[in-house]
């Protein structure tokens, strides 16, 4: 798999390959959507995914760059290069989890993480090794928690995560059966965009074709940036088609 991010950290560049070329994490990749399409009938938790959300991620990284919070910066006095190294690895790895199970999968994603970022991390010095893989690893833990995110990275990172929501992710199930409000509302989604805002730090423009978008903007990524410690640095504005397409022509309980 090839990661298309444009970026000057060598840092970054450098791990950015070792991940490309890790034949283990592409091996887990391939087993967790397993899991996550063939098994459970859910959309994309490997490649692709950890490809849109590190891009996510790295832009709302340079969009907040201003923005003091605790994390690697202000706790470590690390550079700013290595917040971004913390929220890539936190992409690539927060859903591998997924092939011991669904439920508290960020949980095994932290076990199974731990030993990969030792190897990716290998050398690299011992105590900056050592915080770049404690900080990873509490981003993982966050993105599907009800605790709040507690450092700037894991902010980013679940809100990254979550803008992963275009019609394209839902296609999979929706086109296999799986009809819920999960799907249908990702359905509606066409397009996110990601900028810098006039007011806020960043502006998250949504287009949709049919309200029921509303359900991913408002409940998964609402609740991704209430979460995330960022809430009053980001806009998120979601635009309705003046005419909306129809998603479903029927729909039975079952």
């Amino acid at each position: 798999m090839r990661f298309n991010i444009p970026t000057k950290n060598e840092k970054l560049l450098r791990l950015i390959r070792r991940v490309e070329e890790d034949r283990e994490l592409e091996e887990l990749w391939r087993c967790v959507n397993v899991v996550a399409i063939d098994r459970l009938g859910y959309t994309d938790h490997g490649p692709t995914h950890a490809k849109i959300v590190a891009n996510a991620a790295l832009k709302l990284c340079q969009l907040l760059e201003g923005v003091e919070m605790h994390g690697v910066v202000k706790d470590h006095g690390l550079p700013k290069e290595d917040s971004e190294v913390v929220v890539f690895l936190a992409s690539v790895l927060h859903d591998i989890g997924m092939v011991v199970q669904r439920h508290d999968h960020q949980l095994y994603s932290v076990v199974l993480a731990q030993r990969i970022l030792e190897r990716l991390l290998s050398d690299w010095p011992p105590a900056e090794r050592t915080v770049i893989i404690s900080e990873t690893l509490h981003a993982i833990a966050a993105h599907y928690s009800k605790e709040p995110a507690l450092t700037k990275e894991a902010g980013i990172f679940i809100i990254a995560d979550a803008l992963d929501m275009a019609e394209g992710r839902a296609r999979i199930p929706f086109d296999a059966g799986k009809v819920d409000i999960h799907s249908v509302s990702a359905m509606a989604i066409e397009d996110v965009e990601v900028t810098r805002g006039e007011r806020k730090p960043v502006l998250i423009r949504i287009r949709m074709s049919n309200s029921a978008g509303i359900f991913q903007v408002d409940e998964l990524l609402g609740r991704r940036i209430k979460n995330s410690g960022l809430v009053e640095h980001i806009e998120v504005v979601a635009e309705i088609a003046e005419v909306e397409k129809k998603i479903l022509h029927r729909f039975e309980l079952r």
